[in-house]
C-alpha cells in the first residue's frame, strides 16, 4: 500500500492574509525574525489579527540552532497562545516547528491553528513535517521529521513575495528546483508526487528567471511561489535525496546558502545517480530514465536517453548562470584547501543524514566524497 498526505490548508492568491481572520479573539504567538518584525508585511498581519490577541517572538536567526528553539519555547509556555503564525523564510519557519512539535511535549497544545506564511519561495517548510536546526557546538544540521511539525494552514499571498530581492529569488528558486528533481527520483515517489514535482519544475522553468529579474512581474512571483509549494508537497511525500544529504553537511560548516548549494550539488548528483559517468556510451539506468522523463515534462529532448540526462544537467547549468549562482564551491567563495580538508568529516555527516536514504541509488562515505570533490 502507498500513501500521500495532505494535510496542511493551502489559501492563496491576492488577499490570502485574510484566512487569518479564523484567529478573530484567539491568543496568538508569531514568530518570525527581528527584520520581518519591522515591515509592512507584519504590519499587514498584525491588522489581519486586529481582533485576535498577539505577541511576538522576534529572535530567530538565520540556520536556526538549538538555542533559539529553547527561547522560542519559553516565548511559547510564558504567553500561553491557542494559535500560532510562522512568518518568514525557512527559519523562521523552521524554528516555529521546532517550537510547537516541545510545546507539545511539555503539554501545551496550539488547536486554534498553526499558520505559516512564507516569504520565499524555496523551502516547502510550509506543507512538511521536516524542520532543520543546527547544533551550535558541533556545527552539524539537524533534520528533524514529525507530523505534529506539520502546519495546519499555509497563506501563499503573493505580496509576501513582491519585494523578495533578486539573490534570495535565486536562492529559494533554485532550493524549489532541486526539491522537484529530487522528489522526482527518491525511493518513495508515487504518481502524485510525481505529478506535482513535474507542474512545479515546468513553473520553474518558465517563471523562475522572470520572478529573478524583475519584483514587479508578479504574475511571475505568484506562480513561482505555488509552485514551490507544489515541490515542497512532492518532496513530504516521496523524500529527498544526497544533493540535500550534502547539502545539509556542507552548510553546517560553511556559511553558503542552502539553495546556493543546492545548485552547485544537482548537476554531479544528477550524472551520479543516472549512471552516466561510465565509459559505456549507450547505458542509462533505471534511474537515469526517471530523469530522462522528467526532462522530456519541461521540453528536453535529444537523439538518445543518455544525452536527454546531459541535457537536463545543460538545463541546470543555463538556469544556474541566469540566476547569476555560483557553479562551484570556490565560486561561492569557501577557500579550496579548506573544503578539501573537511570532506572526510563532511562525506561522514552527509552518509548519516536522513535524507541519504530517500536516495534511488546507494551512496558509500566513498561516492559522496567524490562528489564533493568534484564541486570544488
Amino acid at each position: 500500500m502507498f500513501r500521500f498526505q495532505l494535510t496542511t490548508t493551502l489559501c492563496y492568491g491576492p488577499d490570502s492574509l485574510s484566512a487569518l481572520s479564523d484567529l478573530d479573539g484567539r491568543r496568538v504567538l508569531i514568530i518570525t525574525d527581528s527584520f520581518m518584525a519591522t515591515t509592512p508585511l507584519m504590519a499587514q498581519v498584525r491588522n489581519a489579527l486586529s481582533a485576535a490577541t498577539v505577541e511576538v517572538f522576534d529572535q530567530v536567526i538565520p540556520n536556526p540552532d538549538i538555542t533559539a528553539v529553547a527561547a522560542g519555547l519559553r516565548a511559547i509556555l510564558a504567553f500561553g497562545p491557542e494559535a500560532m503564525v510562522a512568518l518568514g523564510g525557512g527559519s523562521p519557519i523552521d524554528t516555529a516547528k521546532a517550537v510547537r512539535k516541545l510545546a507539545l511535549e511539555q503539554g501545551h497544545r496550539t488547536d486554534a491553528g498553526f499558520y505559516v506564511i512564507p516569504t520565499t519561495s524555496g523551502t516547502g517548510s510550509e506543507v512538511t513535517s521536516f524542520s532543520v536546526v543546527t547544533d551550535p557546538h558541533s556545527h552539524v544540521k539537524l533534520p528533524l521529521f514529525s507530523d505534529d511539525m506539520l502546519p495546519d494552514v499555509a497563506i501563499l499571498d503573493p505580496e509576501a513575495v513582491a519585494t523578495a530581492p533578486p539573490r534570495l529569488v535565486a536562492d529559494s528558486g533554485m532550493d524549489a528546483v532541486s526539491h522537484a528533481i529530487e522528489a522526482y527520483v527518491a525511493l518513495g515517489h508515487n504518481d502524485f508526487s510525481d505529478a506535482l514535482a513535474e507542474k512545479a519544475l515546468r513553473i520553474a522553468d518558465t517563471y523562475l528567471v522572470r520572478s529573478f529579474r524583475s519584483n514587479t512581474d508578479l504574475k511571475a512571483r505568484e506562480h513561482q511561489h505555488t509552485g514551490a509549494t507544489m515541490a515542497g508537497i512532492a518532496f513530504q511525500n516521496a523524500g529527498l535525496g544526497i544533493v540535500h544529504s550534502l547539502s545539509h553537511s556542507i552548510g553546517g560548516s560553511f556559511k553558503v546558502a542552502h539553495g546556493r548549494l543546492n545548485g552547485i550539488l544537482l548537476p554531479h548528483v544528477i550524472e551520479y545517480n543516472a549512471g552516466v559517468l561510465g565509459v559505456r556510451p549507450s547505458y542509462v539506468s533505471d534511474v537515469g530514465r526517471r530523469y530522462v522523463s522528467l526532462a522530456k515534462a519541461i521540453g528536453l529532448t535529444a537523439s538518445s536517453d543518455r544525452n536527454v540526462v546531459f541535457g537536463l544537467v545543460g538545463w541546470l547549468e543555463r538556469l544556474r548562470r541566469e540566476l547569476e549562482m555560483p557553479g562551484s564551491i570556490t565560486e561561492a567563495g569557501i577557500d579550496a584547501n579548506e573544503f578539501r580538508a573537511a570532506i572526510p568529516t563532511l562525506a561522514s555527516t552527509a552518509r548519516k543524514d536522513f535524507c541519504t536514504s530517500g536516495n534511488p541509488v546507494p551512496a558509500t562515505e566513498g561516492d559522496l566524497a567524490g562528489i564533493l570533490h568534484a564541486i570544488v
